[in-house]
């Protein structure tokens, strides 16, 4: 079953979470960029990214604020010249 809302599905918060931080790390988003929290779906009752929360993700804020973000960013940069 798709969603309405066209978006990714996914089962678990736990699996949207991570989904949500892989994104930051290979896509390189920048701090305010890309999606930011995430959510169970009213409709679909699967969990979804949101870009629209104001709340950004407890763990996406503490990998901010450690700078483990921005070394995983550079990692990922590194391992895809190669």
């Amino acid at each position: 079953m798709r969603c309405s809302s066209g978006k990714i599905q996914y089962d678990s918060q736990h699996l949207a979470e991570d989904a949500l931080i892989d994104q930051h790390i290979y896509k390189g988003f920048a701090e305010h960029q890309g999606p930011q929290n995430v959510y169970e779906c009213r409709d679909c009752g699967y969990w979804h990214m949101t870009s629209k929360n104001a709340e950004r993700l407890p763990r996406l804020q503490e990998m901010i604020d450690s700078g483990e973000l921005k070394r995983k960013q550079n990692a990922s940069q590194w391992e895809r010249r190669f």
